[in-house]
């Protein structure tokens, strides 16, 4: 990125103070901003950016974009996001590329990764990395475009309405692709048809000549209209057959599409996995990718993260899947637990956002475990505490459940840790491999 101070003070409607200079990037994080790039102020809940100009300029900064002046070379606008935004949106403007678009209520993430690996095997690609889906975390991933770049994969999410358009009129998507409509923030959404109609807002802001994808099994998905279906369903237009699991180590399934066989082995358990990689196939095979070159990236295709994180111990097999959690994923992971052998222990979280249906999402997700056949159900925050489900072990706190673990774990288990990202799960982990 090279641009300069007044460049993107005109694209954002700021105004320069002080002397011109080069920008070749944007950070919003004054600690790690390189020299040259434009600090980004943000005002959040707990910390207000404007307190951080000084130390980003000693840093090296080129200059700050702020809404309240301060005592360095600096664009004053009305709303620092806002610019931001503005100025990530003319920057991607700048590059006639494929940038496939992805969101929905769950596998975001992984569908993410899993199409940028097969992307990759054709285009230089440039994807979201860690949770950089949001107001500001979408434009920090377009501002890193580059000439090198011949593909982009950006992940978009949304808890609450109205935050999707912004982020897709910044993406400007090529490829709009949709992994499926649940109950995750349900709480702000109200029900599914108001997470569709979310969701569905990057249709609005896809560049003429582009394409829809959809997850073909999911009711609400298969109304809109789209060119290219993926799942298990006859009329997918990518189809997955002969499913063969591996235990919890893998899954073998059969792609379909084009007059196409495809074989692929994919290190991953769980159907869910295997739809995630008919979404990335889908993808591929609209963007030119060849067959064997898809698989091939498929079947070394590593998940990033605290997702379906597969930990050996010399006493257990763990199944790292922290990062966040809705009653859909909760019920996959589950699911996946039940393809290993030996004693099955799921250690499960509160799950947030689901609004005041959360007891019943939680009491619905304890029962499916026992009815799964989970062998030892350990259930962790005031949610599922209150559910009083006879046959699990219930704790208000994960600082409760670790001193009860060592009664309720034998060498030999596997487990699955699962919650939404505010329970700190994954805080139990070093006590497991120290079993």
């Amino acid at each position: 990125m090279r641009l300069t101070l007044k460049e993107i003070a005109n694209v954002c409607g700021g105004t320069l103070k002080g002397d011109d200079a080069d920008v070749f990037g944007l950070s919003i994080d004054s600690r790690t901003i390189k020299a040259g790039e434009l600090y980004v102020a943000i005002r959040g809940k707990a910390l207000d950016g404007h307190d951080f100009c000084r130390s980003a300029m000693d840093r090296g900064a080129s200059g700050c974009l702020v809404s309240r002046p301060v005592e360095a070379p600096h664009i004053l606008c009305a709303d620092t996001v806002e610019a931001f935004q503005a100025a990530a949106k003319s920057y991607r403007m700048n590059f006639d590329i494929p940038v496939v678009g992805i969101t929905g209520s769950s596998g975001k993430t992984t569908t993410k990764d899993m199409t940028a690996a097969v992307l990759q095997k054709k285009y230089r690609t440039l994807k979201t990395e860690g949770n950089l889906n949001n107001q500001t975390g979408v434009p920090q991933v377009l501002c890193k475009l580059d000439t090198c770049h011949e593909a982009a994969v950006i992940e978009m999410g949304s808890n609450h309405f109205g935050e999707i358009a912004p982020l897709a009129a910044m993406v400007q998507p090529t490829v709009c692709l949709f992994t499926n409509i649940g109950d995750a923030h349900i709480e702000f959404f109200k029900d599914r048809r108001g997470t569709l109609a979310e969701k569905t807002e990057m249709i609005r802001f896809m560049k003429k000549g582009g394409a829809v994808i959809v997850n073909g099994d999911d009711p609400l998905l298969r109304e809109i209209d789209h060119d290219i279906s993926y799942g298990f369903g006859e009329n997918c237009t990518v189809r997955g057959e002969q499913i063969d699991a591996d235990g919890i180590f893998g899954t073998s399934f059969t792609a379909v599409f084009s007059g196409q066989k495809l074989r692929i082995k994919l290190p991953l358990a769980g159907r869910h996995m295997v739809q995630n990689a008919l979404a990335a196939i889908a993808t591929g095979a609209r963007l030119g990718v060849d067959a064997p070159l898809m698989a091939e990236a498929l079947e070394a295709f590593e998940p990033s993260g605290a997702r379906a994180q597969l930990i050996k111990t010399p006493e257990l097999t763990l199944i790292n899947d922290c990062y966040n959690a809705n009653p859909a994923s909760m019920l996959a992971a589950l699911e996946t637990l039940t393809k290993a052998g030996g004693r099955r222990v799921a250690i499960l979280g509160d799950m947030g956002e689901l609004g005041r249906e959360a007891p019943r999402f939680h009491r619905e997700t304890a029962l499916a475990a026992l009815s799964l056949g989970v062998d030892v159900l350990i259930l962790i925050g005031e949610t599922f505490f209150a559910c009083s489900i006879f046959g699990a072990n219930s704790f208000k706190t994960v600082e409760e459940a670790r001193d009860g673990l060592r009664e309720l774990i034998q060498p030999g288990d596997t487990v699955l840790l699962k919650a939404s990202r505010s329970m700190g799960l994954e805080s139990l982990l070093p006590d497991l491999k120290q079993f």
